[in-house]
């Protein structure tokens, strides 16, 4: 028997470190998490954000910080342990790959282990009626369907997850439609250049009687004020909820940040979120004003 130390950084759960749980416990090994001054006989760390590389001392290394390090294929076929985070819910990839490749995401730095399409059954367990894909583009698998109808058959809820809005057409709306989710459903509008395939999908979603979506909004990247509070308009438009997710810390970003993704959401109330958004900025007297070339940008002079 031997002591396992597992350390990372990660907020919530470590897909990786609980495959590696489940191998080393089938060994007869004791597995422990986020204890780093036990005496371990072998140490892995998974590091999600760079800032930590140098924080972690172990054997072997691994997570998003190190894309080109892959869990054997002994260890990757494992169910996860799903008792190392005690959840409440099965969670694993039915297709990995994105063939997206934007400039601004890390996926594309991953190697990932395979292409092809995977069975819930995989990675879920019975006990749970709650599963929560990891996958990064599930409408790019050619076999999607499968999974839907695994779900529905296993009378699952989905939860944390998103869909790329620019494939959805009528099937797919209608899918999501009939599944169960847990909260919000999920999608993204990051840039002006697919505002064309933005908005079909978000008619098949409207057509399907699909509403109250978050649609995670990337501000900051390559597009201007004008063009984030006008795609925010035009999710509002299909009776959806933005949500800023700043690429950079401008002041006009983040009031921007402020602005939308207040709890309070008052500007429901308001049919020009440009309006609102001025009337918000005049009235919030806490504010220091905007240096003039972010008047200029934001039309406020």
């Amino acid at each position: 028997m031997a002591i396992i130390s597992l350390l990372t950084d990660a907020p919530n759960y470590n897909l990786a470190l609980m495959k590696l749980s489940t191998w080393h416990k089938l060994q007869g090994d004791e597995v422990y998490l986020n204890t780093p001054l036990i005496k371990a006989d072998k140490t892995y760390a998974s590091i999600l954000f760079s800032w930590n590389k140098k924080n972690f001392i172990a054997d072997e290394y691994g997570g998003i910080q190190f894309p080109e390090v892959m869990l054997p294929k002994h260890i990757e076929m494992q169910k996860p342990d799903y008792d190392l985070y005690k959840l409440d819910h099965s969670l694993g990839y039915t297709f990995r790959p994105c063939y997206r490749r934007c400039d601004f995401c890390l996926v594309k730095t991953l190697k990932q282990p395979d292409q092809r399409h995977h069975s819930i059954w995989e990675f879920h367990d019975k006990k749970f009626d709650k599963i929560c894909l990891m996958n990064n583009n599930t409408f790019l698998d050619p076999k999607w369907k499968d999974t839907f109808e695994e779900i529905w058959a296993a009378k699952l809820k989905v939860l944390e997850h998103g869909f790329d809005v620019r494939l959805i057409d009528e099937e797919k709306a209608n899918a999501i439609k009939k599944t169960s989710f847990v909260g919000h459903r999920h999608f993204a509008w990051d840039r002006m250049k697919d505002e064309k395939k933005i908005t079909s999908g978000l008619k098949f979603l409207y057509a399907a009687g699909i509403k109250e979506c978050r649609f995670y909004v990337l501000a900051g990247y390559d597009t201007t004020w004008e063009e984030d509070i006008y795609r925010c308009q035009i999710i509002v438009g299909y009776s959806n909820t933005p949500y800023i997710m700043p690429f950079n810390k401008t002041r006009t970003v983040k009031l921007t940040k402020n602005f939308i993704n207040s709890p309070a959401n008052w500007w429901h109330k308001r049919d020009n979120l440009k309006a609102a958004f001025k009337d918000w900025l005049k009235g919030n007297k806490s504010k220091k004003p905007a240096s003039a070339e972010e008047d200029k940008q934001m039309n406020l002079l």
